[in-house]
């Protein structure tokens, strides 16, 4: 954690305790659980999140919280409020391996996207200028056990979602869900660059989320767990 910011997700906490810890020494047979026991019970640390723990000395540590001061802060808040739930709910979930986001900087509850996401860079599943050119600057990605890309999501605000359709045609030979975010009353638009005959081949793997949908989803699973 003090490596991270000062706080980590446990899937983060999971992957990089072997960088501390010698495994060979390790005892028990179930290590993660280990993890989270400890974390959940000492004061010394704090949840911040979902499956998200801080060193509870070092709350007042974490980057603040400002008001946005124009229209421009208010709409990034909001994309970095998206990114930051999805990192979250994909951190969470099992199948999902690890998570990247493009804006590292960004702040979500306190927390920078970049110290949420699993990966620093995304992994060399394919080619290099594929990579460099469109994926790496994808929004968030959950990645498989196998280290490809099943789940990316770009969250579109005020833009006519050609940008982001582009980029995940780039992808198209791979199996990955696609997902745009943005406000329900977006969704007639989304639908209409969807259905322009150059997206055709992924058509059916375009799907269409609004803020609300990734907010409940988010909700939903802080409340019914204590991680």
């Amino acid at each position: 954690m003090m490596d991270n910011g000062y706080f980590a997700s446990l899937k983060l906490l999971y992957k990089n305790i072997w960088k501390y810890k010698d495994k060979t020494n390790i005892v028990g047979k179930t290590p993660d659980y280990t993890i989270q026991e400890r974390v959940q019970r000492d004061k010394r640390f704090t949840r911040i999140g979902l499956g998200v723990y801080a060193l509870t000395d070092y709350l007042d540590k974490l980057p603040a919280i400002i008001a946005p001061k124009n229209e421009v802060e208010k709409i990034n808040r909001k994309h970095a409020e998206m990114q930051g739930m999805l990192l979250e709910i994909g951190n969470f979930k099992k199948e999902v391996e690890d998570t990247y986001t493009n804006d590292k900087k960004w702040i979500f509850q306190n927390k920078t996207l970049g110290s949420l996401a699993t990966l620093d860079a995304v992994p060399f599943f394919t080619y290099e200028k594929i990579l460099k050119e469109s994926v790496s600057f994808a929004d968030v990605i959950w990645f498989n056990e196998r280290g490809f890309p099943y789940k990316i999501f770009e969250v579109e605000h005020s833009t006519d979602f050609r940008d982001a359709l582009i980029k995940f045609m780039e992808l198209q030979d791979f199996i990955i869900e696609f997902y745009c975010v943005s406000s329900e009353d977006r969704r007639i638009k989304f639908e209409r660059e969807k259905g322009k005959t150059a997206f055709k081949p992924i058509g059916n793997r375009l799907k269409f989320l609004t803020y609300e949908q990734v907010e409940n989803d988010y909700q939903s699973i802080l409340k019914k767990t204590y991680i």
